[in-house]
């Protein structure tokens, strides 16, 4: 694998979608590839800080029926 091909897949590795192949294959490149290595673990620190941060909530329930009596209605 190149660099190229590493970064291309880099969003999906860090979210863990990569086949298995894929996976072996992005891990070798990045034992070896500093530069990727370093991006990978800049990436996995982004969607960590991410999730830390991020608020959520609980939509009233008067606004979800809204929305769902617009989805419903015929245009």
């Amino acid at each position: 694998m190149n660099c190229k091909k590493a970064l291309s897949l880099m969003s999906a590795a860090v979210d863990g979608e990569l086949s298995e192949r894929e996976q072996q294959d992005f891990d070798q490149h990045i034992t070896w590839c500093v530069s990727c290595a370093r991006e990978y673990q800049e990436s996995k620190k982004t969607k960590h800080l991410i999730r830390e941060k991020v608020v959520r909530f609980k939509a009233p329930e008067s606004l979800v029926n809204s929305i769902l009596k617009l989805t419903d209605s015929p245009s």
